[in-house]
């Protein structure tokens, strides 16, 4: 699938993920996610008046949740959200990126939970999602702004990135999912 376009390839991912039971998805998808987490836990802004947990505290709950380990997945999903929120209301492309880990691993919490989890209080009563809507399911919505968090930059939909180069990168995106395609079905 190396000249497949953007959303070929996802969905590729989405039908061989439509095969993988549950817990194979929620697997595999941590282990596309891991790797961000450790930027996500150099973040130790207090960012609301009462945190439940840090940020670094919330990054080794999600490590202990995917070890199988008993952990308070709604505060750690509350603190990814407020990371999530937070950094995704700055100008720096480097904040938006940490917040995209944040919100992929608070989508991936979610999924591994199998219910709502509580959110940052800004956020609570929003039908809003956490990730782009615009891939067929939320293990692709995930895989989707995986893409562009792992390639470094702000998300973009893909028929815009194509739209406007001169802004996106959307090679370097592709080729991310390429490499998670990878990963995914091997």
């Amino acid at each position: 699938m190396t000249d497949a376009t953007y959303s070929e390839l996802l969905g590729a991912i989405d039908e061989f993920a439509g095969r993988l039971d549950p817990h194979e998805q929620v697997a595999c998808l941590y282990g596309l996610i891991a790797p961000l987490l450790d930027r996500v836990e150099q973040e130790d802004e207090e960012l609301s008046d009462e945190p439940v947990l840090s940020t670094p505290e919330a990054v080794r709950g999600i490590r202990k949740a995917a070890a199988g380990e008993p952990t308070d997945v709604d505060a750690v999903h509350e603190q990814l959200t407020e990371v999530g929120l937070c950094y995704s209301e700055d100008q720096d492309p480097e904040r938006h990126v940490v917040s995209q880990s944040a919100y992929a691993a608070a989508a991936w919490l979610r999924l591994l939970a199998g219910r709502k989890l509580r959110t940052t209080r800004y956020l609570d009563g929003e039908d809003e999602g956490l990730i782009p809507p615009f891939a067929p399911s939320t293990f692709t919505q995930i895989v989707d702004l995986l893409a562009w968090t792992r390639s470094g930059q702000v998300y973009a939909h893909w028929d815009d990135a194509l739209a406007s180069p001169e802004w996106c990168d959307l090679p370097a995106a592709t080729g991310e999912l390429q490499a998670m395609h990878l990963k995914i079905t091997v």
